[in-house]
C-alpha cells in the first residue's frame, strides 16, 4: 500500500512538472485531481487542488501578458467551471463530516439515555453496588 501511494505521488509530482508551461494539460490534471477528491476528499487533495488551481491562474495571467487575450479568457472560465466543480465537492465532504458528528453525536445521547434509564428501572441493583 505503501508503494502504491509513493508511485501515485512520484506521478501527481511529474504531471506536476509537465503542466507548468502548459494550461491545457493543467486543467486536464486538475479534472483528474477533483474527480478523485470526489470520491475521497482529503486534506492532502484539497491541499493539491488549491495549489493547482493558483498554478493554473498564474498560466493564465502569462497568457494575457503574451497577448493571448482570447485564449487567456477561455482558460479562465475553464477554472471558473472547475472551481465551481471543486466547491460543490468540498460542500459534500462537509455535508458528509457533519452527518457523521450527528450520527456520533446521536449515538452518544442514545448511550447516555440507555444508561439513564437503566439506573430508573433498576435502582435497587445500583443501592446493592
Amino acid at each position: 500500500m505503501k508503494r502504491l501511494a509513493a508511485l501515485l505521488l512520484t506521478a501527481a509530482v511529474l504531471c506536476g512538472v509537465a503542466a507548468c508551461d502548459n494550461p491545457q494539460k493543467a486543467v486536464d490534471q486538475l479534472r483528474q485531481e477533483i474527480a478523485a477528491y470526489k470520491a475521497n476528499p482529503t486534506d492532502d487533495a484539497q491541499a493539491k487542488i488549491e495549489a493547482d488551481l493558483a498554478a493554473l491562474d498564474t498560466q493564465i495571467e502569462q497568457l494575457a501578458a503574451k497577448g493571448k487575450t482570447t485564449e487567456a479568457a477561455g482558460y479562465r472560465a475553464t477554472a471558473e467551471n472547475l472551481r465551481a466543480d471543486y466547491r460543490a465537492a468540498r460542500m459534500v465532504r462537509a455535508m458528509k463530516d457533519a452527518q457523521s458528528a450527528i450520527q456520533g453525536f446521536g449515538e452518544a445521547f442514545k448511550e447516555a439515555g440507555q444508561s439513564i434509564g437503566d439506573a430508573f428501572r433498576n435502582p435497587e441493583k445500583k443501592d446493592s453496588q
